[in-house]
């Protein structure tokens, strides 16, 4: 492996957000840099290997010294084998274990909290339960294949269908699923219970509250809906599935002959030449879904069909469920969107509503000829080369975005006002109470936080690739960089004080 020098791999993309945020009084920022230590200058770094953790304060990666490779974790070396599995390592979703494969002679392990299981014939990429607490993946023994769960061997199949999200936990981490294969048949197996064989079986579905579990299953030349064991009626086709947010409603697509429909809840909708996923409102009390109807789509909302449009696309309730907003297409490429029934102005293309936390303003981007602003509450802003996509704070009071300008200098644009331009700018982060916005910037090569405006004193090398800017609480915040004299990784922190 070629060895390179490193902040050459660390540079992050000037195409993500950040900016100024206008503050009344300049803040004092005291700052700290904990290093992880000293490089193993003697490995070469596998840098696509590199994966932060969730809470952007542990580093792992694959490193490679002469023919033998080791994983290192925050800096700390793992004894060396003689591979390393794809993807990994990485960390649970809490960031407290990291996983990853390793190969030793012929056999292959995984390394669980620097603890290694017994070899296999090969491992597929291990999954964490979303509490982090349990743990499983696939493994070959001799011929055959298994899913080991917690450290423990389920029964041997042909085939695990791990391209079916297999095998998946439940939401509550109570459950866990997979697709296994025997011969030319297929079956859903939930906590070591299998279910029945069929010729075909799709990925599962846990609704929010880990009390249902669905799949689609074909035998012979039909289709069912399975749930929780029970089949549903038998369709010609089924496509996809979703359950609402309070897991009491079931939706899915179905076929009969040449005429597509949607079930919910057991009972077949109205006819259509073709339909789409169904999505719930947050509440779950509403639900919308696209259809084809004359060779024009519509969108079918709380029952109701709205007006026919040459094409549909993103849609999004607000998050009190009362709103709904969807963009759509009325000939040649020109998007709008349809806000509560009523069509918004056209532009040439137009990007993913977002609203609010409190559900009062909506605010998207749009490309007017070869110019991109963004629409807030239906009043446009400037415009620029490129933009990124809008982000509310978390008390719906500002609206920022990242946009190029002709000078190629990137600014953030806050509440419509534009703070300073950079070479680069990375994704910014607020304060929980909304009082603080900070952000990365490149200025003259060099990597640095900006807060409410102020540029801190710290400059690096890079704001590791995967990293977030993330507040401890409404005055401290900390990121992970790369030291430009020592070219140590390090904890970078920030105490706010007014």
């Amino acid at each position: 492996m070629k060895r390179t020098f490193l902040a050459l791999f660390f540079i992050l993309s000037i195409i993500i957000l950040g900016a100024g945020h206008p503050r009344a009084a300049e803040p004092q920022l005291v700052e700290k840099t904990s290093s992880f230590g000293k490089i193993h200058a003697d490995w070469d770094i596998f840098v696509p290997s590199m994966k932060v953790s969730r809470d952007s304060k542990r580093l792992a990666y694959v490193a490679r010294k002469d023919k033998k490779y080791a994983v290192i974790d925050n800096n700390k070396l793992s004894p060396a084998v003689d591979s390393i599995g794809k993807d990994t390592p990485f960390y649970s979703p809490d960031s407290k274990r990291c996983v990853y494969i390793t190969k030793k002679g012929a056999k292959w392990h995984i390394v669980l909290d620097g603890k290694e299981s017994p070899g296999y014939d090969s491992i597929g990429k291990p999954t964490f339960s979303p509490n982090s607490q349990r743990f499983a993946h696939v493994a070959k023994k001799g011929g055959k294949y298994c899913v080991v769960v917690d450290g423990k061997s389920e029964p041997l199949y042909d085939a695990i269908a791990t391209k079916m999200l297999s095998p998946v936990f439940s939401p509550d981490s109570a459950h866990v699923a997979y697709v296994a294969i025997n011969g030319q048949k297929m079956l859903m197996v939930v906590d070591g219970k299998k279910g029945k064989e069929y010729d075909l079986v799709s990925a599962p579905l846990f609704s929010a509250d880990s009390s249902r579990i669905g799949y689609v299953a074909k035998e012979g030349d039909k289709l069912f809906y399975i749930e929780n064991d029970q089949p549903g009626p038998a369709y010609d086709q089924i496509s996809v599935s979703s359950y609402s947010p309070n897991s009491k409603q079931l939706a899915y697509s179905a076929r009969k002959g040449d005429k597509w429909f949607m079930v919910v809840n057991g009972k077949e909708g109205p006819r259509y030449e073709g339909v789409a996923m169904a999505i719930f409102s947050p509440d779950s009390t509403r639900m919308a879904h696209m259809a084809v109807k004359g060779g024009k789509s519509l969108m079918v909302i709380d029952g109701k069909e709205g007006p026919p449009f040459k094409g549909l696309g993103f849609l999004e309730f607000s998050p009190d469920s009362k709103h709904v907003t969807y963009s759509a297409t009325e000939g040649e490429k020109k998007g709008f969107m349809v806000v509560d029934g009523k069509m918004g102005s056209k532009y040439d293309t137009v990007l993913i509503p977002q609203y609010s936390p409190d559900s009062q303003h909506l605010a998207y981007g749009a490309q007017k000829g070869e110019k991109w602003l963004i629409v807030k509450d239906g009043v446009e802003g400037p415009l620029y080369e490129k933009i990124t996509l809008p982000q509310f704070s978390p008390d719906s009071k500002h609206l920022i975005y990242m946009a190029l300008k002709k000078d190629k200098k990137w600014v953030m644009v806050v509440d419509g006002k534009e703070g300073k331009a950079y070479e680069g700018v990375s994704i910014p982060a607020y304060s929980p109470d909304s009082k603080h916005l900070a952000y990365a910037a490149l200025s003259q090569g060099l990597w640095m936080v900006v807060v409410d405006g102020k540029e801190a004193a710290g400059r690096f090398s890079a704001i590791v690739k995967g990293a977030s800017l993330i507040f401890d609480d409404n005055n401290n915040l900390h990121t992970m960089v790369l030291d430009p004299l020592t070219k140590e990784f390090a904890i970078y922190s920030i105490e706010i004080k007014s």
